[in-house]
């Protein structure tokens, strides 16, 4: 899979065929947002890059129009004399405090769709020298879809993050992202298939001890195995999720050394070893995938995958890895 600093303009017309949706580490922007005659982008961009810094890192595309969060169609574009990857690069360097390693700009030539002009993708690491602080005097994060304050709490735990863990879960649909759907001819819900969650490592200190929840959706139905020494919680519990109120099951999973290894920066570990399979109803619809690590020494992460079906395929959605 390509990195967002190698795409070209196909890689561009994929996201939108695929409804790729904006996510805590994915957001679209029209040309007009860095627009030289307005002073306001340069604020914008300076918020916008530091919120994916202090938080978990991602994907700025500058020259793609949306609506509700979903790639329409690639902008007009740029010309390449006016908007410059230089010009970029130094906005980001001037407005934000400290300075941010690692941010790679990436100008995207327009063959196909508007000859001669181009288009920008900022990929922006996780800081490990946050928090970054915007031109406004703020400090931002990535929430839902936005960049918002961050809470003073928020900021201290963010100085730290080089002195604890950092945990985070990626999900994934046997070996890729998108699979297609069996359903049998009187079945309500597809054949199962294999959701793999994963717990990775950022920091350079290792993590010893961890309670991972996982938190489905109740639409979809769970099967495991019965020696899989998962804790299920009894109870449905109700949860606000992007403004809307989602019933939710919880599966407990312990980790603790010697019995499991030390989590160690840029290990992939398997949460658990026995299959955790999904099956999903006939009906098309986005259902919610939630986790939550709690672990001592580091401040509790979380994050939000969205599973998409159609008739034929289910595909996740969520952070990259």
């Amino acid at each position: 899979m390509k990195q967002p600093w190698e795409w070209e303009e196909e890689d561009i017309e994929a996201l939108i065929h695929n409804g790729v949706q904006e996510s805590l580490t994915l957001e679209y922007k029209r040309c007009a947002m860095l627009d030289k005659r307005y002073p306001k982008n340069k604020s914008e961009l300076s918020k916008d890059v530091s919120a994916f810094a202090n938080s978990a890192g991602g994907t700025l595309v500058y020259g793609v129009e949306e609506e509700n969060h979903l790639p329409k169609k690639i902008d007009a574009g740029y010309d390449p004399t006016d908007i410059t990857r230089e010009w970029i690069e130094q906005v980001i360097n001037s407005t934000i405090q400290q300075r941010i390693d690692g941010i790679r700009i990436k100008q995207i030539v327009l063959n196909k769709s508007n000859s001669g002009k181009v288009i920008y993708v900022v990929y922006v690491p996780q800081s490990k020298r946050a928090p970054h602080m915007a031109e406004d005097h703020v400090f931002y994060k990535r929430y839902n879809y936005q960049s918002v304050a961050m809470e003073e709490y928020e900021v201290r735990d963010v100085s730290h993050r080089n002195e604890m863990p950092d945990l985070f879960i990626s999900f994934h649909l046997s070996n890729d992202q998108k699979i297609d759907l069996t359903f049998s001819e009187a079945e309500e819900y597809s054949q199962p298939m294999p959701l793999i969650a994963l717990v990775q490592n950022r920091s350079t200190v290792p993590a010893m001890y961890l309670l991972i929840r996982l938190y489905v959706d109740t639409a979809l139905k769970v099967s495991i195995e019965e020696n899989s020494r998962i804790e299920t919680s009894p109870e449905e519990v109700y949860l606000e999720i992007e403004g809307q109120t989602t019933s939710v099951k919880i599966f407990n999973f312990n980790w603790a050394v010697p019995n499991k290894m030390p989590i160690w920066e840029g290990v992939r570990f398997r949460v658990t070893n026995n299959p955790f399979q999904l099956s999903v109803p006939r009906k098309q619809g986005t259902y919610f995938l939630l986790w939550e690590i709690l672990s001592p020494g580091m401040a509790a992460t979380d994050g939000i995958w969205k599973l998409q079906t159609t008739e034929t395929t289910a595909q996740l959605i969520g952070s990259p890895e």
